[in-house]
């Protein structure tokens, strides 16, 4: 008759070899995910820490985005960020703007001029309305944005200003100086 061994398995409360390399490759992803420029470092802050300047002319509707020399954008969209009663749609959309305005920062809604494709609706007719404005940075994920009611831009904005949503009037410098760009390449 053959006799069998029962072993027990004792915890012992050390991690065995698998768990630990586990426990390690967690560790790594983790510290990996939070070094790079969507963790630690960012290039900009969050959507949430920045503002857009807004000026309405007779010419249309400027929005003023924060860059730093050499930032490239790659898209503005406009919405309507809908309500309880309708959905969120897009109103608007202009990819790849170019040129010396949005080099600078400054980018016509609604406007078919400066970018490399634009959707075709226009402005809407009646009184400006309330609409979230997304802008894309190039080679990167993440965008700014503001929710903003273009009447109150309109009634705000003169001159060489820009309306925030915090209602402050606000220049295109000040506008730029949100972000942190090296000092010897601001203007």
């Amino acid at each position: 008759m053959a006799q069998w061994r029962l072993q027990m398995l004792i915890p012992s409360g050390r991690p065995s070899q698998s768990a630990r390399a586990v426990r390690g490759g967690a560790t790594f992803l983790l510290l990996a995910a939070l070094s790079t420029s969507c963790g630690l470092t960012p290039e900009h802050p969050g959507d949430d820490a920045l503002l857009l300047g807004f000026r309405v002319t007779p010419a249309g509707v400027e929005v003023k985005v924060p860059v730093c020399p050499g930032d490239e954008l790659s898209r503005v969209e406009v919405w309507d960020p809908g309500s309880d009663t309708r959905k969120e749609r897009l109103l608007w959309w202009g990819d790849a703007p170019s040129g010396a305005d949005a080099a600078d920062g400054l980018l016509r809604l609604w406007s078919s001029v400066g970018y490399r494709k634009v959707s075709a609706t226009g402005i809407p007719a009646g009184p400006l309305p309330l609409v979230d404005v997304s802008v894309t940075y190039r080679d990167q994920e993440d965008s700014v944005g503001d929710l903003v009611d273009l009447s109150k831009a309109a009634d705000s904005s003169a001159g060489d200003k820009y309306w925030t949503i915090k209602g402050d009037s606000v220049t295109a410098r000040e506008v730029d100086e949100q972000l942190s760009c090296p000092a010897d390449q601001r203007q």
